[in-house]
């Protein structure tokens, strides 16, 4: 339907009033759901709930709002962890993209963790998560023209073999439904892929016990936790129970 622009004007105002009024509330509670929030704005003007949750869901994609649960919701009051690709990453995944157009690539350098660690340690092993199924195709692709690639390493074999330090490339299976979000157009972990992933994978074994612990306490002071997303993917990874335990130590659960 065609709106006349005294029209449009008017959606574009109330669209504006009904945000305000999303986040005068979001500002009032610490967490609120859906229902409660539908109620209030019942009471300052007509608005259905469809149209609700299409607020909620354009303010949690401006990082206005994050998304804690189901239905639930709090203000973004944390940054989102949104560390930028490095050239490195960006021309492996530019390589892959191109060799493997239909093919699902979870791709970073591991110095993204940095920012989480209590006593640093150094990182510059570039990841590339893939398909089972894909990983040693793409692994013997990388293989031809790179060195220090290696599928899918062990720990007795990354300590004695490996330079952390240096660009070496760790091919691994990308789990089905981890959470990722593209950052400069690459697909990168979100940081509740890498807290489990720090739990569970061979390749950080130098981070896990009390530094894991640690990371997972700065993880939660310092960025936006989507903890919903978060105990979805420890469970698809066998690992929520340790999670939970953690959460319950640091008083985070």
């Amino acid at each position: 339907m065609l709106l006349l622009p005294s029209e449009s004007n008017s959606r574009d105002i109330m669209n504006g009033d009904t945000t305000s009024l999303v986040l005068d509330y979001a500002e009032a509670h610490k967490s609120f759901g859906v229902e409660e929030l539908y109620e209030y704005l019942n009471q300052k003007t007509e608005i259905k709930r469809p149209s609700v949750l299409w607020h909620l869901f354009k303010l949690v994609n401006a990082n206005e709002l994050i998304r804690t649960g189901r239905g639930m919701y709090t203000k973004a009051d944390k940054p989102i962890f949104s560390p930028q690709p490095t050239a490195e990453v960006r021309h492996i995944y530019d390589l892959l993209r191109t060799a493997f157009p239909f093919a699902k690539f979870c791709v970073y350098q591991g110095d993204v963790i940095e920012p989480l660690q209590h006593h640093l340690s150094s990182n510059s092993v570039i990841y590339v998560e893939t398909e089972k199924g894909s990983a040693e195709t793409v692994f013997n692709y990388l293989n031809e023209s790179m060195s220090d690639v290696y599928l899918r390493p062990g720990k007795d074999f990354i300590y004695r073999y490996v330079d952390m330090g240096s660009n070496s490339v760790f091919v691994k299976n990308l789990v089905s439904e981890s959470p990722m979000k593209k950052v400069s157009d690459v697909p990168m972990p979100t940081i509740e892929k890498l807290m489990v992933d720090i739990l569970r994978d061979a390749d950080f074994f130098y981070l896990q016990g009390c530094e894991s612990e640690r990371i997972i306490e700065n993880a939660f002071s310092l960025y936006a936790v989507n903890r919903s997303r978060l105990f979805r993917y420890a469970g698809r990874r066998k690992t929520k129970g340790e999670l939970l335990s953690i959460l319950g130590h640091l008083g985070l659960q």
